[in-house]
């Protein structure tokens, strides 16, 4: 039980040291000996509990997701809007809450993280194949289309978001943004 805890509390100091490390230094700049010296651990602790600064930012990012309930999601209708729109404000909390690391995990390119690959995965095993069950998808149409779609109109949004300095909206407000986009496309706004 004491090494169990021991063990919460150093992954806990080597995520904190991470994230600190990433105000000052790009990922692609933040070594294994950076994350050590701030954590103010030895590089085989570091390496006990991680195989390299990839794992750990995976690891970090899983439970970005596991905190975004979006298993959830997929027990959503579209008959209750409202419940889809607070699945979709706590999503966006979390991403604003997480921001540096989505940004990292999911928005940037080049950082080899499984973190998309993970919310396709979920999408598919979850919301997409509840969709097919319920026969609320087209059979014709490619799971993939509409997965990538999904995926990808959201992190459009979020990135814009994300990228504004002044005058962004409320978390509120851009879940119901991307609400709209989702359930109503262009003409939602028409």
């Amino acid at each position: 039980m004491k090494s169990d805890r021991r063990t919460k509390y150093t992954k806990m100091v080597i995520r904190e040291a991470f994230l600190e490390a990433m105000r000052t230094k790009s990922f692609q700049q933040i070594t294994v000996a950076d994350i050590c010296a701030l954590a103010e651990i030895s590089r085989p602790t570091f390496y006990f509990h991680y195989e390299d600064k990839f794992a750990l930012l995976d690891e970090i990012g899983e439970n970005m997701l596991t905190s975004a309930n979006l298993h959830r999601i997929s027990e959503l209708t579209l008959d209750r809007p409202e419940e889809i729109l607070k699945a979709i404000l706590n999503l966006v909390k979390v991403v604003e809450e997480n921001s540096e690391v989505y940004r990292i995990c999911v928005l940037e390119r080049g950082v080899n993280s499984r973190l998309p690959a993970k919310i396709t995965e979920e999408l598919n095993s979850k919301i997409i194949a509840y969709w097919e069950q319920k026969g609320i998808l087209n059979g014709r149409l490619d799971k993939k289309y509409v997965s990538d779609f999904i995926q990808a109109s959201f992190n459009s949004v979020i990135s814009c978001w994300l990228e504004k300095k002044e005058n962004r909206e409320s978390a509120e407000e851009i879940a119901k943004v991307i609400m709209t986009l989702l359930m109503n496309g262009l003409l939602g706004f028409a």
